[in-house]
């Protein structure tokens, strides 16, 4: 029987993602399950490997009821997920401890000894990576503080989608990519460094980190157990997948450096493609190893850029929410249209859109976000064009260090919630002075995971038939010269702000915070001012 379709997995922050693609025709069916991630204290951002299970296993559930395709046409499995993040397992393979994710800043004191004690260049040469709380290294040192007896009962350490795998087949992997977000790995070599663990004291973790597969290397089969508990075949050749973002940039098309994608979820990634590792002297920005072999990506990511736009729908637009509801529409649908009526500049409106601190280019960690310029005249549409107009300056930001670097692009291929917004489209190709490419699958992780499969199982003769298949146009956006030039000027009154903020981010960090006051509930004396308002009508 022709096997014709890819099952691909994408374990997302907030959700797990399941699709049934059609190596010629593309997607058949997708399906996404939501699943929590726990605040303990502020800083911290844990999930639970049981929810990762328990959401993959009901997106597959569902993608197969919606695809109604014969399990024995699945050619094999690939498997992407948010990186950084260590599971620490037991010699039964059970989890020892909830797992600190990317997002979690607990580890900022064990950052600063890293800094302090090392040289961070010489760290950078080596993985590719600037040494943040973000990373697996600085992880791993704070349970060596804090939770040794955690390390002391770990047997195996695994990656999100590298526990998926292990759940269906029963073997312990990783690969390339994935393990290149550890600050643990030789982004050169492309093997662990034995040096870096020894530098930072994590010896007896070494152990714990498997051999790192390619991406489309088949690392194991669906076992009997996880055949049976999904639904699916056993003996389906698996891959050894990647990390979300490499999965996306090959899903994209993003097969050499004319091409970037930039992909809005809570955060922002900007991202290209490049045939050796092209190391920043300023460390501005990140390299990892590509899902495709022999190359290497380089990455820019902010912290904030879906979740400041989000932050603005819950706190100030119940009623576009409402009406969403009723309409069975986006809100932002609602906000888009009303900021179309805006000018470009939001008529003298500026965003600093660091509401989780700044990530590449800049790297600080105590950055904050900042609404400047703000008059009686404003209106929320202002504040909601101001908002996506500062995320696109940063864009633009990071593409000028591209071009320093000697990476010129001629297109930006908008993915995730940023590829839904037309309004925030043209504002990116305008401010960043570039095409803007809409792909008809936004979900381009997903595309990424059905290329691995194709490849690793010989279904595609190559990457670039698996791009030529599956990679498809839903819109493209030319930049309009006169609206360049308005952004020109506000792009540098931008910048202006930026570092002049980087002066005030440490005093602002240091300052005291003061616990609210508790106000009894007086019910009498509310009464008494109830009957008053009513003696008042």
């Amino acid at each position: 029987m022709v096997k014709r379709y890819a099952l691909g997995i994408d374990l997302g922050t907030t959700t797990a993602k399941a699709a049934i693609i059609d190596f010629e025709n593309g997607v058949v069916a997708i399906s996404g399950v939501e699943y929590p991630t726990y605040y303990p204290k502020p800083g911290w951002a844990e999930q639970d490997v049981d929810d990762w299970w328990n959401a993959v296993r009901r997106a597959i559930f569902e993608v197969m009821g919606k695809a109604k395709v014969d399990p024995s046409e699945i050619a094999g499995i690939a498997v992407s997920s948010h990186r950084e993040s260590v599971a620490l397992l037991d010699e039964k393979g059970n989890p020892l401890d909830r797992v600190p994710i990317w997002l979690d800043k607990r580890s900022l004191p064990q950052t600063e000894w890293i800094k302090r004690n090392f040289d961070v260049k010489e760290i950078y040469k080596k993985t590719g990576l600037i040494v943040d709380p973000t990373f697996t290294a600085t992880k791993l040192l704070w349970y060596k503080e804090n939770k040794p007896e955690v390390l002391r009962k770990a047997k195996v350490a695994l990656q999100p989608k590298d526990y998926i795998v292990y759940k269906l087949t029963g073997k312990y992997t990783t690969d390339v990519t994935i393990a290149s977000r550890t600050m643990l790995f030789d982004i050169t070599k492309l093997e662990w460094s034995e040096d870096l663990f020894e530098a930072f004291g994590l010896q007896e973790c070494a152990e714990l980190f498997p051999h790192a597969s390619f991406s489309d290397e088949v690392v194991g089969e669906t076992t009997k157990d996880a055949a049976k508990e999904l639904s699916i075949l056993e003996g389906i050749p698996v891959m050894g997948g990647a990390g979300d973002r490499q999965c996306e940039i090959l899903g994209a098309g993003v097969l050499d450096s004319t091409r970037v994608e930039e992909s809005t979820g809570t955060g922002s990634t900007t991202a290209t493609t490049v045939d050796s590792p092209v190391l920043d002297d300023k460390m501005r920005v990140v390299v990892t190893a590509a899902a495709i072999r022999g190359k290497w990506n380089i990455e820019a990511g902010m912290s904030t850029a879906g979740a400041v736009l989000r932050w603005f729908r819950d706190q100030f637009c119940q009623g576009e929410q409402v009406l969403a509801n009723l309409t069975r529409r986006r809100a932002y649908e609602y906000l888009d249209m009303e900021a179309e009526y805006v000018p470009p500049g939001a008529n003298g409106l500026i965003v600093l859109p660091f509401f989780g601190g700044a990530r590449a280019p800049r790297w600080n960690p105590y950055a904050r976000g900042l609404i400047l310029g703000l008059t009686v005249h404003h209106t929320r549409a202002h504040v909601f064009r101001a908002l996506m107009e500062g995320i696109a300056f940063e864009i633009r930001k990071i593409l000028e260090v591209l071009e320093e670097l000697g990476v010129y692009s001629k297109e930006l291929v908008v993915l995730g919630g940023g590829g839904k917004t037309p309004t925030w489209a043209r504002i990116k190709a305008n401010v960043t002075k570039r095409r803007v490419v809409i792909p008809q699958v936004l979900d381009a992780t997903l595309i990424g995971d059905a290329i691995l499969v194709g490849t690793g199982t010989g279904e595609l003769s190559s990457i670039s038939e698996g791009v030529s298949n599956l990679v498809k146009v839903r819109g493209i956006i030319d930049p309009e010269p006169r609206l360049c030039e308005v952004y020109d000027k506000y792009y540098a009154f931008y910048e202006r702000i930026a570092n002049l903020m980087n002066e005030v981010y440490d005093e602002l960090a240091k300052l005291p915070e003061a616990k609210p006051e508790e106000v009894p509930w007086d019910i009498d004396r509310l009464i008494h001012l109830l009957f008053k308002l009513e003696e008042k009508d």
